[in-house]
């Protein structure tokens, strides 16, 4: 090696060179720290970066203006604080702590320590522009260049070396600044592309994190934002002032206007006073009292500025706290650890979240500051599952102080009020998955459960109280859905979102539930198990119908097509229809059940359906429009028309249902079975109809036979379906062919044999039908009748019971008709006869006849021939009876006509009784030769009396009055008089047709002046008959008078006096008259 010689050692530049190493020596520590911690950006550094300006600006003074500027591809960062001195200048370089003025009154809450290296996350490369202050005196400070950009520690630390120097210099050389203005600039120079994505990136939180700084830092006046595009964003401190409350809560309101727009924010604090105040929560009340969520990327903890790294401390409110301690990065705060160095600030961190929950509570509970909805403060969720089991116990226990405390609150906002959380259930996390099904979701909860969260919120909090690990919360989940959908109705359910539900139980593979509950609707809309349910095929609506009543457990069983989504269903086909019903039927009715109709107040019901089953009307119904089902609604086969016939019977649409034709001929309708059973009952049924009805329905009844078909044959067979004579319906087997029976001869056997052989004799009418039976003639019906007339003990004709009999038939035994038929009769007739003749009984009688004159028992004959003798003889006996009653009537007017001529001889002077004349009438043919009258008392040849006089024969019958009578009695009321003889209370023993004048007088009963009783009832009748243009008038009518009004008359004897003093007193008047 070569040795230099003394002459060349230069001592100077050893001393120099031995120093300069030194220093850069000295560096390598910084340089290190630096190239580790760069290592460490992430995206939440940018964001650090600038509350690392901010802090820095704020310790410089207590009015701080604040400026960031994003523009020119560079990031610039401004304030107004005081300006560098060279000790903070220096230890900016070498990244150090360092006091920023150690004797300033300003206390400092940050230094150009570690956190001011994240401002290196903006740029390795920025240059300052300030001043540099020294002994009152103030050098500038003009792009004075700090370059982080070096990658190894050597490079760095010279570099550090040489910009140690340049701060220097400006000691030295720097400009003097005259009347400075203090604004100092941080300009950043981005290079590569994560740089400059980490300064997009810390814009986009500054417009959140700006109000709230502001509202807990005083320090801060104005923040001022540009973006990269220029536009600015201004935010500035109004005002700060307490809410005043009665709770004694440390409230308070700061009002900041961005760009000149209000914004508040509230908050509460452990004191009033902002001096000695430690703790502040940023509540997320907005200016109109609504809540917000603060945006994920917002630090939950403060120390003055975001601890950056505090996003998920798991809760919606901000607390900041002057007093805690944080970690180095200053990405949270010391909480719990098993480092015995930070145990100190782990503690006092602790007891200071547990001062700002108890802070926070009080508030709550206090409602001093009533909001809309405080749904957004059961934000809680700490983090309990980082691995680090210190920390984790930590925030367990957290968690689980926290939500016992809300717990308490009546926070849940229902359709009901606001309820707190134990009093509300909450949609399992497992259902909120799903956006696109959730309106759905939330319809079926509220079907069940009215104590629901609103459902603007209900997502919301089922998810807060999700992850508070309440043990007693109460989560609805599918399966609990399940079950109260389990039986239930489609009807009770909006069909929608119903499907829509199921849907989404089918995507989150779920659909299990439909095979353990009832969920699924069928046809009718009952929920149903998956796996029971079948596809409907070719079951056309009308057969739906009558399946849900005649194997409603089948039809039970068809899927609703809307819900059938992709199940693997099995089928239910026509044949599988056909198949149930005709299982079915037997257990519906038994083959003895009738049906008797819609309306089952029939008069022509016998009453023998009492006693029997009766087909319920649903079923029948059911049952019939099963059996009318066809593919050709216009078939006139004899099943078709049989089922028209039937439903015509019970007043019901004939119409044939018509059902789609299918292809599927293994699965075809065979309805046949059903038909048979429908036919069995209707016959069965009309067995309750009585004769009238089978005698006016005989056409139905034919066409009801003309339906017969093989399918058939063992209904028409065992059923009475076949009128007999007497219209009663029988078996076709039991029934005999009338083969033109003589009805005096079918009387006349009826009586000798006790029976009634038109029962078992077929109506004629439906004869065809017989053609195979046995058959009835009349030589039947006399050859029984001539053994009862012949053949019996009684050998005398007057005591045979058939003697009438005996001798009508003997009387006709001429004729062709019954000398043919009762043969034996012809033979025995003369003796039969002769002993008629010489009866004791008849033989006067026989006698009387016989000896009449020829023409005269011929005439009797003709008559006795006729066949109605009976009723010529009553006749007869009536006409004489009349006659009878006819005589007496004019007896017993005449008797009392003739009575009452007499008292007026007697009572009236001779003079004036000569004047008078009783008209009783001269015989009984001058009925009316007096208008109708009986007796007409004449003064001077003048009427001045009527009187009507009528007998009573039967005690059944009241008298009547003709028109005439009615008409003079009521235009004579003080000069007429009703005098009425009832023969029926005659109780003596002589004829009534005779009775004396003794006899008859007690009978009598007098109702004088009837005349008043009777004008009102024909008094507009005889208006009508004097008005010629009267539309109607009557011509016919009579008067019957009330028995009970007769047996309250007077008594004959005393009515003559009356009647006599009545006409002395026309006399009087009539004189008077005459003298005037």
């Amino acid at each position: 090696m070569t040795i230099p010689s003394t002459e060349t050692f230069d001592r100077e530049q050893a001393i120099s060179q031995a120093i300069l190493e030194s220093e850069i020596s000295d560096y390598k520590q910084h340089a290190m720290k630096m190239l580790r911690d760069f290592e460490k950006f992430n995206d939440f550094s940018s964001n650090r970066a600038i509350w690392e300006l901010v802090q820095n600006a704020c310790d410089l003074t207590t009015s701080c203006e604040i400026v960031i500027d994003y523009r020119y591809d560079k990031f610039a960062f401004s304030h107004n604080g005081r300006p560098f001195t060279s000790n903070a200048l220096i230890s900016l370089i070498k990244q150090v702590s360092g006091d920023k003025d150690g004797d300033c009154e300003i206390p400092p809450v940050g230094k150009y320590g570690t956190g001011f290296l994240t401002t290196h996350s903006l740029g390795r490369k920025f240059h300052i522009d300030s001043l540099l202050e020294y002994s009152g005196m103030y050098l500038k400070i003009e792009k004075f260049e700090v370059d982080r950009r070096a990658k190894e520690w050597e490079q760095l630390s010279k570099d550090i070396w040489k910009q140690k120097e340049n701060a220097l210099k400006i000691l030295k050389t720097g400009q003097i600044i005259e009347n400075p203005v203090f604004e100092t600039t941080f300009t950043y120079y981005p290079e590569t592309e994560q740089e400059k994505a980490y300064i997009t990136n810390s814009f986009s939180d500054l417009e959140e994190y700006i109000p709230i700084v502001l509202a807990i830092n005083d320090r801060i006046k104005s923040f001022k934002v540009i973006s990269k595009e220029g536009i600015e964003m201004l935010f500035v401190l109004h005002k700060r002032e307490p809410v005043q409350n009665e709770k004694s809560v440390n409230l308070f309101k700061t009002t900041i206007y961005k760009n000149e727009e209000e914004q508040v924010i509230y908050s509460v604090t452990d004191t009033s006073d902002k001096k000695t105040q430690e703790i502040e929560i940023i509540l997320p009340i907005q200016t109109d009292l609504k809540l917000k969520q603060f945006p994920a990327r917002i630090a939950r903890l403060f120390l003055y500025y975001p601890l950056v790294g505090s996003e998920k401390f798991g809760i919606n409110f901000i607390i900041n706290c002057t007093k805690f301690m944080p970690t180095e990065p200053r990405d949270g705060i010391h909480l719990n650890s098993n480092k015995d160095q930070v145990k100190d600030q782990e503690e006092l961190n602790r007891g200071l979240i547990q001062r700002a929950s108890d802070l926070l509570f009080n508030f709550l509970s206090s409602n001093v500051l009533p909001v809309e909805d405080p749904l957004l403060y059961a934000e809680i969720n700490f983090k309990r599952d980082s691995g680090d089991i210190h920390l984790d116990g930590y925030f367990t226990e957290l968690q689980g102080a926290w939500v016992d405390r809300f717990t308490q609150l009546p926070l849940v906002f229902t359709d009901d009020g606001y309820k707190t959380v134990s009093e509300v259930v909450f949609i399992d996390p497992n259902l909120l998955g799903s956006d696109s099904h959730f309106e759905s979701i939330d319809y079926i909860l509220r079907c069940f459960y009215d104590n629901l969260p609103t459902k603007e919120t209900v997502i919301y909090w089922s998810n807060f109280v999700a992850n508070w690990d309440y043990a007693d919360a109460i989560f609805i989940n599918n399966g609990e859905l399940a079950e109260r959908l389990n039986n239930k109705k489609l009807l009770e359910f909006d069909e929608i979102k119903l499907k829509d539900y199921y849907q989404y139980l089918i995507e989150a593979k779920q659909d299990n539930l439909f095979a353990n509950y009832q969920l699924i609707p069928n046809t009718a809309g009952d929920f149903q198990t998956l796996n029971s349910l079948r596809h409907a095929i070719d079951l056309d609506p009308a057969l739906i119908d009558a399946g849900k009543i005649l194997i409603p457990a089948s039809i039970d069983l068809l899927v609703n097509e809307s819900f059938a989504f992709d199940f693997n269903l099995g089928n239910f086909t026509r044949k599988d229809f056909s198949n149930s019903v005709t299982a079915r039927l037997p257990e519906l009715f038994s083959d003895d059940a009738i049906f008797l109709g819609i309306n089952t107040e029939n008069d022509n019901q016998t009453g023998e359906e009492e006693n029997k089953e009766v087909v319920p009307v649903n079923i029948f119904k059911a049952l019939l429009n099963y059996s009318k089902l066809t593919t050709n609604p216009a078939s006139q086969s004899k099943p078709s028309n049989l089922m028209r016939l039937i439903s015509d019977h019970y007043q019901l649409d004939n119409s044939l249902i018509q059902i789609v034709p299918t292809d599927d001929t293994e699965n075809k309708l065979d309805k046949r079975t059903a038909q048979k059973k429908l036919v069995r009952i209707f016959f069965n049924s009309l067995l309750t109809l009585d004769t009238a009805w089978v005698k006016n329905n005989l056409s139905f009844i034919k066409d009801l036979l003309g339906c017969y078909e093989d399918r058939f044959k063992e209904q028409y067979a065992g059923c009475k379906l076949y009128p007999n004579q007497l219209y009663e319906l029988q078996l076709l087997t039991d029934l005999k062919l009338d083969v033109d029976l003589d009805e005096e001869l079918i009387t006349l056997y009826d009586k000798v044999t006790g029976g009634t052989i038109k029962r078992i004799l077929g109506h004629k009418d439906f004869s065809s039908y017989l053609t195979a039976n046995d058959q009835i003639n009349n030589k039947y019906l006399s050859t029984v009748i001539e053994s009862a007339f012949l053949d019996s003990d009684i050998p005398d004709i007057n005591e045979n019971p058939y003697k009438d009999e005996i001798l009508n038939i003997i009387s006709k035994i001429n004729k062709p008709f019954y000398k043919s038929l009762f043969t034996r009769l012809d033979l025995v007739k003369a003796p039969l006869m002769l002993a008629v003749v010489t009866n004791e009984n008849t033989k006067d009688h026989i006698f009387s006849i016989v000896t009449l004159k020829e023409h005269q028992i011929n005439r009797l004959g003709e008559i006795i021939k006729a066949g109605n003798l009976d009723q010529i003889l009553e006749k007869a006996e009536d006409v004489i009876l009349q006659e009878k009653r006819k005589r007496s009537d004019f007896a017993h007017k005449y008797m009392i006509g003739t009575y009452i001529e007499d008292r007026i001889r007697e009572k009236i002077s001779s003079e004036l009784s000569s004047r008078f004349n009783v008209e009783k009438g001269k015989s009984v043919e001058a009925e009316d030769e007096q208008g109708g009258q009986d007796i007409v008392i004449y003064y001077d040849e003048k009427p001045i009396y009527y009187l009507e006089v009528k007998s009573r024969w039967d005690d059944r019958n009241s008298v009547t009055m003709s028109k005439l009578q009615l008409e003079r009695a009521s235009e004579n009321v003080e000069r007429y008089a009703l005098i009425s003889v009832d023969v029926t209370k005659y109780t003596g023993a002589n004829d009534p047709y005779a009775l004396s004048e003794a006899e008859i007088l007690p009978l009598v009963k007098v109702l004088d002046g009837i005349g008043s009783n009777i004008y009102p009832l024909i008094e507009n009748n005889l208006l009508a008959e004097r008005n010629a243009e009267a539309p109607i008038t009557l011509t016919e009518y009579r008067g019957l008078i009330n028995q009970i009004r007769i047996g309250q008359g007077m008594d004959f004897k005393p009515y003559v006096d009356l009647l006599l003093a009545k006409l002395e007193k026309s006399i009087i008047q009539i004189r008077n008259v005459s003298v005037i």
